[in-house]
């Protein structure tokens, strides 16, 4: 008997859980309403028929939030009336299938709906044949109808010349889209906002081929965990970072309109809400365009990332060179004094649409043939010493068999250093990313410079402690901003011994978090302040484009202030410093 009384308590509990609402308001709530498109599924026919019917069917997700209740039914509506579709069976209106994120149907076209209880939240999809009203375009209404009789509902507009959707929309080819992992870059957070919230994002790396103006991004999860990241502005769902050669495509408030030519190699940046790190979920990517075609290809996970492996082939560090075409910027013309020159011969077959030399250990450098990235430049020639860049320093060079060039780059200080080592690696217009290691033919000991880390002459240190939040000072703000922002900034405590003129100073963080602060105008890092404390102090020594030239002395002391990009608060505790003196020769320290 005592039994039979807590199975019917348990049950009246269930129930009004399941009935109850909360002052009229609605047991759930739609949200990240998105059309993806028509087709490439074809599952449904006209009517309530669960067949294929030859023609493509319209998809759709949605995210339900709530603290807790049962999906009873969903419907969708066009603005006008004149179309609908539903879950419920034998009532004469078209039906639709529905998946919730873990891929299970819970209702097919005809069969109704089975009541589907949901905790916090839940992301569904759906999809309807559409008699072609959806292609027409216009205001579509979903409604969301739950057991205890509430509604919620949601709207979207759907251009007039939505297209199916395949890997092909009108004249752009999705080449492939593939994981590339946890990166190195933090660009994203749990938001909307452009801005790293101090971990690392995920990649996926897609090829397209053909002319078009993209107009947004999304990504969402097929099966497994439900996901969802896009460009639009209008969306509640985590941000997409779109980049093509190390460069944010992505307008400030997220949105994107990029012109595509030729063959485009982007990379798509998200932040992981664990779908992706849990690796059961499959993903796909779809790109909108200026048009309304929308063109979408399941995410390959399985095997190597395109920027895995090596060339065939070789890269040697000869030493300084005998030519002088490359200087402390992205021009492509001399210093006045000869460039060191890293002699490559390549065998793996391909089109090269990008060089960079990066600096693994020891000092900082970065070197590479990016148009608009702030790098110092890459000179390629043939052995015959045509040079091979275009004007804006890009390249464009095929390999069909064993190729020889000479890279020639301004030394900033540290390739003499013996405890520096670099890498190559080169970008095809596939995709790949192939790198190498550069060997040193000029021997270990390197006598063209001293030690890093080591006085230069006998004057040149740095030394810094740090960082720690200010207490009232706000000198600069997010990405590129030098000025107040409204919050108060972090700093260093930096010391520089020597004497010189001061060209640069950049912040790294170097441990399991991420960043780079400096005062390079237009390179993409985040603004560094460098201010001259105490008594008689000047503020801030940054010109207005954030660069700084200082003499030291009487510039020993001084403090150096950067906005949080979500890692200090975190507790980042690894930085180097890098000090860049006009004659190219560059101090560090670290922590």
């Amino acid at each position: 008997m005592r039994k039979n009384y807590i199975h019917i308590m348990v049950g009246s509990v269930l129930f009004l859980l399941l009935t109850a609402s909360f002052g009229w308001a609605a047991m759930g709530e739609v949200q990240n309403f998105t059309f993806h498109g028509i087709g490439p599924e074809d599952v449904l026919g006209p009517g309530e028929n669960a067949t294929p019917d030859g023609k493509p069917d319209a998809s759709f997700s949605l995210n339900l939030s709530g603290i807790g209740g049962a999906l009873s039914g969903i419907s969708l509506q066009s603005e006008n009336g004149g179309s609908s579709w539903d879950t419920v069976a034998g009532n004469g209106i078209p039906g639709m299938q529905v998946k919730e994120s873990g891929g299970k149907v819970i209702a097919e076209s005809g069969g109704g709906m089975s009541l589907t209880p949901f905790l916090m939240g839940m992301g569904i999809t759906f999809i309807v044949p559409d008699d072609g009203s959806i292609a027409g375009g216009g205001k579509f209404t979903v409604t969301a109808r739950f057991v205890d009789g509430s509604e919620s509902h949601s709207t979207i507009s759907i251009p007039g010349t939505a297209k199916a959707v395949s890997p092909t929309a009108g004249d752009v080819e999705i080449v492939y889209a593939r994981m590339t992992g946890k990166g190195t870059r933090d660009l994203t957070g749990r938001n909307k906002r452009l801005r790293g919230d101090g971990t690392a994002d995920y990649g996926i790396q897609a090829v397209l081929q053909g002319t078009g103006t993209l107009t947004g991004v999304t990504v969402r999860s097929i099966e497994g965990k439900s996901a969802q990241w896009d460009t639009f502005t209008n969306s509640n769902s985590w941000l997409v970072v779109v980049m093509q050669s190390d460069k944010v495509l992505n307008k400030p408030d997220g949105s994107m309109d990029m012109q595509l030519r030729g063959k485009s190699v982007l990379d798509l940046l998200v932040t992981d809400n664990g779908a992706i790190a849990n690796g059961k979920s499959r993903f796909e990517v779809s790109f909108t365009f200026s048009d309304g075609a929308v063109a979408a290809r399941v995410v390959e996970t399985e095997g190597p990332s395109s920027s895995e492996g090596t060339f065939s082939g070789s890269a040697v560090l000869s030493g300084s060179g005998t030519r002088d075409l490359a200087g402390k910027n992205e021009h492509r013309r001399g210093s006045g004094t000869n460039d060191w020159k890293v002699d490559l011969k390549v065998n793996t077959p391909g089109t090269l649409n990008g060089m960079k030399i990066e600096n693994t250990s020891g000092s900082a450098g970065h070197w590479d043939t990016i148009p608009g990235n702030g790098r110092w430049l890459i000179v390629a020639t043939e052995p015959n010493g045509n040079i091979l860049n275009r004007s804006d320093g890009s390249v464009l060079i095929a390999i069909s068999r064993e190729t020889e060039l000479g890279l020639w780059i301004e030394d900033n200080g540290s390739l003499g250093d013996r405890d520096v080592v670099s890498r190559i690696t080169l970008m095809y217009d596939d995709g790949r990313t192939l790198s190498k290691e550069i060997v040193c033919r000029i021997g270990t000991d390197r006598p063209d410079r001293p030690d890093r880390g080591k006085r230069q002459d006998g004057r040149r240190e740095v030394s810094f402690s740090g960082p720690r939040q200010a207490s009232s000072s706000d000198y600069v703000g997010a990405r590129e901003r030098i000025g107040p922002d409204g919050s108060f900034d972090w700093l260093f405590e930096f010391q520089i011994t020597g004497k010189g003129q001061v060209e640069a100073i950049m912040v790294e963080s170097i441990g399991t978090s991420s960043g780079v602060w400096d005062t390079v105008p237009g390179n993409g890092n985040w603004a560094l302040g460098v201010v001259l404390p105490g008594k008689g102090g000047k503020g801030l020594l940054n010109n207005y484009d954030g660069s700084v030239s200082f003499e030291v002395p009487p510039n020993h002391n001084l403090q150096v202030f950067l906005e949080d990009n979500g890692s200090l608060r975190q507790g980042a505790s690894n930085f180097r410093i890098s000090v860049t003196w006009s004659d190219g020769t560059v101090t560090t320290a670290t922590s």
